[in-house]
């Protein structure tokens, strides 16, 4: 590896990992030539990236500000290597997808696993994130690709990867349990505990499209914690249905009286995929987009 570009991934892995120890255990070096490749990446740049302290690291201004442009390059490094063994036949590289959780435990596994049937060298790396993280990491090239809503953003392509329907999640015991359908103007006078990641809501458009008014008693990003409050009778939940799959929650999953639907895709920066190993792996989720194992739509039996 060039000797620029180790001194490039010291730093970025420094930061990722929160500390220059952290970053020599994760890269296979000694904390002192990764403090050195650090020390001297600051020296010929004539700037101090890194602020150190006895809990770790943490990004100076300066540093903020080369950060996106250090990742890209090794974004860009990374790509010629997997090119090349593209052209060797695929016999490694790494595919760094950026995505939700839902997406990662039912939707990714069955296409990691076919490419891995035929290139069982690959690795895959997967960053769990909200949308927007997502989209920055595209942008600065830390991730291949990215589960996102669709329609994407200018400067991003996608292709479509799943849709599923926003589902009520209530208590069996609840009043609202015995409803065919939830009316979703129920949510204004019930507790309400958000799937949600600080700003970003899954559902809060659902109820502004509505002019309604719904304040939760608490959130959380985490599917799990949102079904444990749901089934100890604390509140109602809305949630999509995907995240519900296999759930061993004790809880009642019923489709709203106004249906809506969640569109995610596969994305990736610019026009072209960014290296072989994920052009190989979009070309299987383009095999099986007709397959119902990429479709998740709530329906009750």
């Amino acid at each position: 590896m060039d000797t620029e570009t180790k001194k490039l991934r010291a730093f970025v892995c420094a930061v990722e990992s929160g500390s220059i120890a952290a970053a020599a255990d994760k890269l296979g070096y000694s904390v002192s030539s990764i403090s050195r490749m650090i020390h001297d990446l600051e020296t010929s740049c004539t700037l101090r990236l890194l602020e150190r302290s006895k809990t770790g690291v943490r990004l100076t201004s300066d540093g903020q500000a080369l950060l996106p442009r250090a990742r890209r390059i090794l974004s860009e490094c990374d790509g010629f290597g997997e090119e090349a063994a593209n052209i060797a036949g695929l016999q490694s590289g790494t595919v760094r997808i950026g995505t939700v959780s839902s997406v990662a435990t039912h939707v990714l596994p069955a296409a990691i696993s076919t490419l891995r049937e035929t290139h069982p060298a690959l690795e895959f790396e997967l960053l769990m994130g909200s949308y927007s993280e997502i989209e920055l990491w595209l942008a600065e090239g830390r991730v291949d690709l990215g589960t996102l809503w669709l329609p994407v953003n200018e400067g991003l392509s996608a292709d479509a990867l799943v849709t599923d329907c926003y589902v009520a999640i209530v208590n069996p015991a609840h009043p609202l349990a015995k409803a065919s359908a939830v009316p979703i103007s129920a949510f204004e006078n019930e507790p309400f505990i958000a799937l949600e990641h600080g700003d970003e809501s899954e559902v809060a458009q659902l109820f502004e499209d509505r002019g309604l008014h719904v304040d939760p008693i608490l959130s959380t990003w985490d599917n799990h914690a949102v079904l444990a409050l749901v089934e100890a009778g604390l509140g109602v939940a809305i949630m999509p249905s995907l995240s519900i799959r296999r759930t061993t929650y004790n809880v009642k999953c019923l489709p709203l009286d106004v249906p809506a639907l969640r569109n995610i895709g596969i994305a990736w920066r610019g026009d072209d995929v960014p290296t072989a190993a994920a052009r190989a792996f979009i070309e299987i989720l383009r095999e099986n987009e007709d397959e119902t194992r990429w479709t998740d739509v709530f329906t009750i039996s």
